[in-house]
């Protein structure tokens, strides 16, 4: 099962491109071995970070069996080995040392064992009667190396990590059949072994790899890659914004239609004239939601016949009627910068209505 792709990039430099290709090329060879397995889990591109050393690792297989790492290298000319287990490679007549492909490997497995065994408890069930915690300690770690199938392996040394790109797969493969073989009890071979087999059940490995990749983290990135994973990146849905209703009238305790998450309160502005203006805002205002209405509207709707009504979203105010913030005292005419209504109760009761009062 492939559970994380590469985002290839398709970089402007000729070695990062290079690179690209033999990565995509073993990407290949591993979904075709594997994605209708369920015992095993392949992660292209993983990089994870554990008490400040950094595993790059170009494709993982996480089996009930152990990992396999697979370490990628564009070699489209002769990569060879001596006897002191020295690495070069040969292009274009040209021929330059390089690392240790296998050590780099061997490193990337200890950063990811002991990123594992810190967190066994979540990962791992328990055995006898559940007073034992199983652990990653025994845990065994396969390491490859692929160069690309256009490449020359000439070796002065005998790596059993090294292979071509188009074979890993099926080295794996012919592993996991190994292990399966040893942790079959009823096997006659093992009627005779001594050999005990690390494995976990098929919903701990998929555990495990999930639990790698949420481990992932990015690095300093060129510009290309930046853009691609932009671009790869899921875009929020519209359709989670509910959008406000033609025919939606603002009242107090109405589900925002902004932000479809709050509701609609009841907020004042004090002026410094000493007068007063009430307005219906969302809860999350002004911080998570800047919805704003008036106190009382009048919405215009528009029948299919083309008829329009107007629906009141809110009883009249007038003079002698009850306050309908306090419900205690009654609106009466006022005047400071131009004439408004007023509670009765006022400075109790703040209330202020400025709109045109009927004739």
């Amino acid at each position: 099962m492939i559970l994380k792709e590469k985002i290839f990039t398709n970089p402007s430099d000729p070695r990062l491109r290079a690179g690209e290709e033999a990565e995509k090329q073993m990407a290949f060879y591993l979904q075709r071995a594997f994605r209708k397995r369920d015992d095993c889990f392949v992660i292209n591109d993983l990089r994870v970070v554990y008490d400040g050393d950094v595993a790059q690792i170009d494709h993982l297989v996480v089996s009930i069996y152990g990992l396999f790492i697979v370490e990628s290298k564009s070699v489209h000319g002769t990569i060879s080995i001596n006897q002191h287990g020295d690495w070069q490679r040969t292009y274009n007549d040209q021929i330059t040392g390089m690392p240790s492909p296998v050590l780099q490997t061997q490193e990337q497995g200890r950063i990811i064992k002991e990123l594992l065994k810190a967190n066994t408890e979540q990962l791992l069930g328990k055995i006898l009667f559940g007073k034992i915690q199983r652990g990653f300690r025994y845990c065994p770690v396969c390491n490859y190396v692929a160069i690309s199938d256009r490449g020359i392996i000439e070796r002065g040394m005998d790596v059993a990590e090294l292979f071509k790109a188009d074979v890993v797969a099926g080295a794996i493969t012919k592993k996991l059949d190994e292990f399966a073989t040893k942790a079959n009890l009823f096997s006659p071979k093992n009627l005779i072994s001594t050999d005990v087999v690390w494995d976990m059940t098929k919903d701990e490995a998929k555990a495990v790899a999930e639990f790698l990749i949420s481990e992932h983290t990015f690095s300093t990135l060129p510009v290309e890659t930046k853009q691609a994973l932009a671009e790869a990146k899921p875009k929020p849905k519209l359709t989670s914004m509910r959008q406000p209703e033609k025919t939606f009238v603002p009242k107090v305790g109405a589900l925002c239609p902004e932000c479809g998450q709050q509701k609609l309160i009841r907020k004042s502005i004090n002026r410094s004239d000493g007068t007063e203006t009430d307005f219906l805002a969302c809860q999350g205002y002004p911080g998570s939601c800047r919805a704003l209405f008036p106190l009382v509207a009048v919405v215009r709707q528009v029948e299919p016949t083309g008829k329009v009504i107007k629906i009141p979203a809110a009883k009249p105010i007038g003079e002698g009627m009850p306050c309908p913030k306090c419900n205690d005292g009654k609106l009466v005419k006022r005047k400071a910068k131009t004439e408004f209504l007023g509670c009765s109760n006022y400075p109790k009761c703040k209330f202020t209505d400025y709109r045109d009062q009927p004739a």
